[in-house]
């Protein structure tokens, strides 16, 4: 073991709180023990295994060169190639890319706002404690969760939670229309301003168009009408706002079940 010049006088009280703060940052990170002389490549050391212990599904196929999920027949090859997609700057620099949920015959499609945090950590789409209220709008007008298909206008979280660029919206568009026509809904919710500007131009605003059925048109599936309103982190903060989402919701509900011909704009918010 190297010699270490351990100090003879005793330490000050600002040295010794300091050396406690460190000693403390590093259990808060869970380091529980003093690095080696020599370093050891602990991922190369193979963990015991429990034959009682499910085996991994088998790898998937391969995509031909150059497909991409835009390419997609089924929502598990879409899914298969999102996964895989890493030379995007906003796949390389999240967690985990968050996949699109489906339903089978669920007529509702709700498409979130970009990642947070919770939904970065955990690839799942409208998870964790900030996406809670949405379960309570929807419970709300007797909606539940588990019954509709979902996604996120963007499957990365950029970097810090930052707005996303127009440019990336223009990429990650093909993806959305995608995932929306293999999920096959019969309407879209749309949650906060990245949806509504990726399925209605770069130039709406929310004041232009939520509390209206909109007619979007999904490539290999067709016009489908989608009712955009604020998202659920918007609420907490703004009476208005959450007056604003209550009107949307009774729309949504009153309609749902309806099939009103293409381009319909009835329900207008008053």
């Amino acid at each position: 073991m190297p010699d270490f010049p351990f100090p003879t006088a005793p330490l000050s009280a600002a040295r010794l709180q300091a050396l406690l703060a460190a000693l403390t940052l590093q259990r808060d990170w869970g380091v529980d023990c003093t690095l080696d002389e020599t370093p050891i490549d602990r991922f190369a050391a193979a963990a015991p295994q429990d034959s009682r212990a499910p085996r991994p599904a088998p790898p998937a196929p391969a995509a031909p060169q150059g497909a991409t999920p835009a390419d997609a027949t089924t929502l598990a090859e879409f899914c298969a190639r999102l996964a895989a997609l890493r030379d995007h700057p906003l796949a390389r620099t999240a967690t985990h890319a968050v996949m699109p949920v489906h339903v089978e015959g669920s007529r509702l499609m709700v498409i979130g706002e970009t990642p947070q945090a919770d939904e970065d950590r955990s690839g799942i789409v409208l998870s964790g404690a900030d996406h809670a209220m949405f379960d309570r709008m929807i419970g709300a007008i007797g909606l539940d969760r588990a019954a509709l298909s979902l996604a996120p206008a963007i499957p990365w979280r950029p970097p810090g939670g930052r707005e996303v660029s127009p440019a990336e919206m223009q990429f990650c568009r093909p993806l959305l229309h995608r995932a929306i026509a293999l999920c096959r809904p019969d309407r879209l919710l749309l949650l906060g301003l990245t949806p509504a500007r990726m399925m209605l131009g770069d130039a709406v605003t929310l004041a232009q168009i939520r509390g209206k059925w909109r007619e979007v048109e999904i490539p290999g599936l067709g016009s489908r009408p989608a009712l955009v309103t604020r998202h659920p982190m918007q609420l907490p903060a703004s009476p208005r706002a959450r007056q604003e989402a209550w009107r949307d919701l009774l729309l949504l509900a009153e309609t749902l079940d309806s099939h009103p011909s293409a381009g319909d704009e009835s329900g207008q918010d008053g």
